[in-house]
């Protein structure tokens, strides 16, 4: 994986670092130490920060709990929680005293790690950072860790949205293109493209007709349901109830009669699925369910170099980007 990230970035100055690296975790270990020192006020501090997000609506992406702390210890080969239970720190199920672990983290800090709260603040410890680029998700957990940065290290990194796009191959474009689709269109439920595809494969003068049976319904409606309303007011709502009922049967009518054009063309069948499928899959944007490995592969490296040109890094919105 560092070989194939470093053929692939190399020239835009990627340098990659491994985290698991014991010189690392010597570096590290004064944030290992003031963690857990300072866990209790950490914890307090966090679970606060918990509150205030879940009252303004949000979720908290780290479960804390009284006994968290932002440490782990590998054991025997296995990763175990460091936590605080009625005022004693635990190794799993073995106490240990603070002092204790402190001469372990001295001895042996490879053997020790950051949670996913404390692992951002641990890496701005080591490598003094300008800015954070980060996707949704991760920037997601900076609402929570903005108390552990300013606690140990007195400041916070700011945060910068990364690029958003969606990359349209040319086979794509042309789907689009014919069947007069944006990718907006297509941002849909899967069966919501294919009946919007059917309804455009369906026949010129068939669509006609159920655009002349549209309109004469609105009119026909309309001289009903006017006088009826200074007739009987009383009977204004049973008007409306049963025109919206007949625009449903018509529009029903109009896509079962497309469901039914798209059975009969594997072809525009084909092309639904593939809009879907390469464009939104699982109903979710590509960058989140498609790896880029894959369109390098079809495109090559200088892929790469197409879009460090055309990606607009001041742009908070998604991109489309047009292979």
């Amino acid at each position: 994986m560092a070989k194939l990230f470093a053929r692939v970035f190399g020239q835009y100055g990627l340098i990659l670092l491994d985290p698991s690296a014991a010189d690392v975790h010597r570096i590290a270990a004064p944030i290992f130490v003031d963690a857990l020192r300072r866990s209790e006020e950490l914890d307090k501090k966090l679970l606060a920060r918990g509150k205030e997000l879940e009252s303004a609506g949000y979720h908290q992406q780290v479960k804390v709990t009284e006994s968290s702390t932002l440490l782990f210890s590998l054991e025997t080969g296995v990763r175990l929680p460091i936590k605080r239970t009625n005022g004693k720190l635990m190794v799993g199920k073995e106490p240990v005293s603070a002092a204790d672990l402190e001469k372990r983290i001295s001895q042996a800090p490879e053997k020790f790690s950051a949670n996913v709260l404390l692992r951002p603040v641990m890496q701005d410890f080591l490598l003094p950072t300008l800015c954070y680029v980060g996707g949704p998700a991760e920037v997601a957990y900076f609402a929570q860790c903005e108390v552990v940065y300013k606690t140990l290290l007195g400041r916070v990194t700011p945060i910068v949205p990364r690029c958003s796009a969606t990359l349209v191959e040319e086979h794509q474009q042309k789907i689009l293109q014919k069947l007069s689709l944006t990718l907006l269109d297509v941002f849909q439920d899967p069966e919501i493209v294919r009946k919007l595809i059917a309804a455009k494969v369906m026949p010129a003068d068939l669509n006609k007709r159920f655009d002349e049976a549209a309109a004469q319904l609105e009119s026909t409606l309309r001289s009903i349901t006017e006088p009826l309303e200074k007739f009987d007011p009383t009977l204004a709502d049973a008007a409306k109830r049963s025109a919206s009922k007949m625009r449903y049967q018509l529009k029903r009518l109009r896509d079962r009669t497309a469901a039914a054009e798209l059975r009969r063309d594997e072809v525009v069948g084909r092309k639904a699925a593939e809009l879907s499928t390469v464009l939104f899959p699982n109903k979710n944007l590509q960058e989140r369910e498609i790896a880029g490995a894959s369109f390098l592969a079809r495109h090559g490296i200088d892929l790469i170099g197409k879009l460090h040109d055309v990606l607009q890094t001041s742009c908070p919105g998604h991109q489309i980007v047009n292979l």
